[in-house]
């Protein structure tokens, strides 16, 4: 039986994502983009991965999935072949955390109200202490009136990323 053939338009890290996902569920797949993989607005992209400036909703839901699923990706592009631990290596995953600082007292509320409602959401948010704060990051503004740890914030290369999931889908 022939195999179902797929074009993907766009070669950023959303169409290398969907591409990756097609070939692995066995279809064929042509990806076509008028640059290079991850060449236009992926290799512009910070690459955050943060559940810290979501509240509750779908939009926290799908960072947390995010947050969730990049390790796990990640780790099987690296175990499918050499060239795909090679391009992990390149998406520079950083699992490093985050922290916000209010600098008024009308923010240090926002915040403390704002961080209550993401942890009955399943988000880890920890208040620190001024001594905390600045032995994690020693040079934050003196004016700090409150500051949250968010520990599960996170950073990926954007277009080593999309390298790595290109090269996976290449290898399916």
């Amino acid at each position: 039986m022939d195999r179902t053939r797929v074009a993907v338009l766009g070669a950023g890290i959303i169409g290398v994502a969907c591409a990756r996902e097609l070939a692995l569920a066995g279809l064929d797949v042509t990806l076509l983009d008028r640059g290079g993989a991850g060449a236009a607005t992926t290799s512009h992209g910070e690459g955050n991965v943060l559940v810290s400036d979501k509240g509750p909703g779908p939009e926290l839901r799908l960072a947390q999935l995010s947050r969730r699923l990049w390790p796990e990706v990640l780790a099987a592009v690296a175990e499918r072949s050499r060239a795909g631990r090679r391009a992990v290596e390149a998406a520079e995953w950083d699992p490093k955390g985050g922290i916000v600082v209010a600098t008024t007292d009308a923010g240090a509320r926002g915040l403390t109200e704002f961080s209550a409602a993401q942890r009955t959401a399943g988000v880890r948010a920890e208040e620190l202490t001024a001594d905390a704060l600045r032995t994690a990051e020693p040079f934050v503004t003196s004016a700090h009136t409150a500051a949250v740890h968010y520990p599960q914030d996170a950073q990926v290369q954007p277009a080593g990323a999309a390298a790595a999931l290109l090269t996976d889908a290449r290898a399916a």
